[in-house]
């Protein structure tokens, strides 16, 4: 951590505390992105992430909003203390979350918790907003239709960066364009509603009080089952979460055949962020038919 950086941030979290704390900084895992760090004043605990503008231009701003965005929509997400721009570091600073096990009474709040996010209706599909999945932009453009903007929004974009990136060949291409059509006859129709948008296992915390607080989001309006099929692509949730969910909101019959093409999206974010190793899970999925 640069001393002065580090200073500045201190600067920052006192003068918005009205307080003149000192603080002990400690490293601590942040995902592939960022790097994260606790921050400690005696028994008040605060987590600290910081990137520079090179990686977002924007700084936080989109993930402060995506947490504003959630909570309005009466999910539980950490505290935003502070989010800035440092010369050419940029920081947010958020209440620190201490965890406990993931029980059974866990799975079946946080299911309860999701099922509730997802009763947050909207008129149309995307979000007043672009923002990040990761650290690729993600358009959020409306429509009334979820596999237009599936599509539009979500596949499209991935596909023509892959190709230009010499990750996806013109044979790809030609499948991604044949699934486009078998998409309205895949996915249900639902109304839009809030989602997170990036809900693996990485982006919620286990609180001591039994309850999921939601993290790093991707909001949008959007069709639910996005949430239960990232949900299942990298594992970590229990078979509980989704039996409790499916008992609370249930889910039109066959979503275990429709999850795949949900998770293209993410896929292919991978395929952009980190390479071919993804490459075998989208052609698997896009020869279906």
């Amino acid at each position: 951590m640069n001393f002065d950086l580090q200073q500045h941030i201190e600067t920052q979290i006192n003068q918005i505390l009205l307080t003149d704390a000192t603080y002990k900084w400690t490293s601590v895992g942040g995902g592939s992105i960022n790097n994260a760090y606790k921050l400690s004043s005696g028994e008040q605990n605060y987590f600290v992430k910081t990137n520079t503008i090179s990686v977002f231009e924007n700084g936080f701003k989109e993930e402060v909003l995506g947490l504003e965005f959630l909570n309005k929509n009466e999910a539980l997400v950490p505290k935003i203390i502070a989010e800035g721009r440092f010369k050419n570091a940029i920081y947010l600073v958020l209440d620190w979350i201490e965890t406990g096990n993931k029980t059974t009474v866990f799975w079946n709040n946080f299911a309860e918790q999701l099922a509730n996010l997802h009763q947050h209706k909207n008129h149309q599909f995307g979000l007043d907003y672009s923002n990040f999945m990761g650290q690729l932009p993600q358009k959020n453009t409306f429509f009334d239709d979820f596999t237009e903007f599936f599509i539009e929004n979500r596949l499209k974009p991935q596909v023509v960066l892959a190709f230009n990136n010499g990750l996806l060949q013109k044979k790809h291409l030609q499948q991604f364009q044949h699934l486009y059509k078998q998409l309205p006859s895949i996915f249900p129709k639902e109304k839009p509603c809030a989602v997170h948008g990036d809900l693996w296992s990485g982006n919620f915390m286990n609180t001591i009080q039994q309850k999921a607080v939601l993290i790093d989001p991707a909001v949008y309006y959007g069709h639910r089952e996005v949430d239960l099929a990232m949900s299942t692509l990298f594992g970590g949730f229990s078979y509980q979460f989704y039996q409790a969910y499916n008992e609370i909101y249930p889910l039109a019959i066959g979503f275990d055949n429709r999850k795949e093409f949900y998770n293209l999206y993410p896929l292919l974010i991978h395929l952009n962020l980190f390479g071919s190793s993804y490459l075998s899970s989208i052609t698997r999925i896009i020869s279906y038919f």
